[in-house]
């Protein structure tokens, strides 16, 4: 009979010989600093006329990838040290960016269309797939799904990614995917935005679309569980929800709001447990162009962008604008908080053609990165650009 050995004695070391190591240990999000508004630097991510369509920091805040519109997609390492990584395998314009949980792999998808996983130690990608025109795409329930969003339709992929290469057949990819699931909006309209939680299990989807809607997917049911019709007078193109992050806990109830952004009628702040909209944002300017919004880590805090060649900062209790961060050339359309430190970046576009009242614009635009910090904790070394 099995017998467990219950007088093993512990190893002690002396303290002469013990060291600690706590470099690889998660720090606390300092919830209790101030809003970024102070400029930290300033950074050109091309300097050929192209789009950055999308960016996203990895769970940990150490590095952070940009989808452009030449197909390149862009690894850079926090804080923006060094020249970034390149990776190219698209044919046209990268629309999505996003990490796993793991933060082993991050995907792009692209006007192709494909949809390519990646990791940071190999130039090509791992997985490849060639599907439907894609909205969105993103990892999903801890990484065990691929989660699209294509037409009017929501599909669940299995997959399995394997890094080995055959040297004689290398183009050969070994990963695979399998569609597991798939459903539809209920009116049939095509999806315009999506958001998901990857962070820890939520089987809750929220979905935008070409109706003005937003419906909430159930997926332990396989069914839409709410549906908001009219959310805004215009088709929804952000959806995005509070999920903290790693290094900050935040209470049950944050979990449940999330955010919404049309053209023309301003950012929208609803709670999933009622389904109605809990406040508005509406300082920013966001006439034509697909600006996105961002929840801080700690969920203090809401930032957007704006028309107006600045980026804002909402105290998410208040719809006045706390912070208005100046120091843009062009309008801004993209914002991401770091969730490891309290930084915001914030992507610009410069316009060279002229606006047509008629369609919306066809631009060439140059992006360039403005990362900033909490006045509180600027230091001698930090500088304006």
């Amino acid at each position: 009979m099995f017998r467990p050995k219950t007088n093993v004695k512990k190893k002690t070391h002396s303290a002469s010989t013990t060291t600690t190591n706590t470099k690889g240990l998660l720090n606390e999000y300092p919830s209790h600093f101030e809003a970024p508004s102070m400029p930290y630097t300033h950074l050109m991510v091309s300097t050929t006329p192209t789009t950055v369509n999308s960016l996203q920091y990895s769970g940990d805040g150490k590095q952070l990838v940009c989808g452009l519109g030449d197909s390149s997609v862009l690894l850079y390492n926090s804080p923006l040290t060094g020249n970034p990584a390149v990776y190219t395998g698209h044919s046209k314009a990268v629309n999505t960016v996003c990490w796993s949980h793991c933060r082993r792999w991050f995907l792009s998808t692209s006007e192709d269309p494909t949809l390519c996983i990646w990791t940071a130690s190999a130039s090509e990608p791992v997985l490849t797939m060639f599907t439907k025109p894609i909205r969105t795409a993103q990892f999903y329930y801890l990484d065990k799904f691929l989660l699209l969003a294509s037409g009017s339709n929501l599909m669940l992929y299995l997959y399995h990614l394997d890094t080995t290469r055959d040297d004689i057949k290398r183009y050969t990819q070994r990963s695979k995917s399998k569609l597991a699931s798939k459903l539809s909006m209920k009116s049939g309209t095509d999806i315009t935005s999506m958001s998901a939680i990857n962070d820890f299990y939520s089987y809750m989807i929220l979905t935008a679309g070409a109706d003005h809607s937003i419906q909430v997917f159930d997926m332990n049911q396989g069914c839409i569980a709410a549906q908001i019709p009219d959310a805004h007078s215009r088709a929804v193109h952000h959806l995005t929800q509070n999920k903290g992050s790693l290094f900050c806990s935040q209470a049950l109830e944050s979990y449940n709001l999330f955010l919404s952004s049309a053209i023309t009628d301003g950012l929208k702040l609803w709670d999933l447990r009622t389904a109605r909209c809990v406040r508005r944002y509406e300082s920013h300017v966001n006439r034509c162009h697909h600006c996105t919004a961002a929840f801080s880590p700690c969920g203090r805090f809401i930032a957007t962008g704006s028309e107006d060649h600045c980026a804002y900062i909402y105290d998410i209790r208040s719809s006045n604008f706390l912070h208005k961060l100046q120091r843009h050339s062009e309008t801004v359309l993209n914002v991401a908080f770091n969730p490891a430190n309290p930084e915001l970046s914030s992507i610009i576009m410069t316009s060279t053609l002229p606006l047509s009242m008629s369609q919306l614009p066809k631009v060439s635009c140059t992006q360039t990165d403005t990362f900033w910090i909490p006045s509180t904790s600027c230091g001698a070394s930090t500088s304006a650009p």
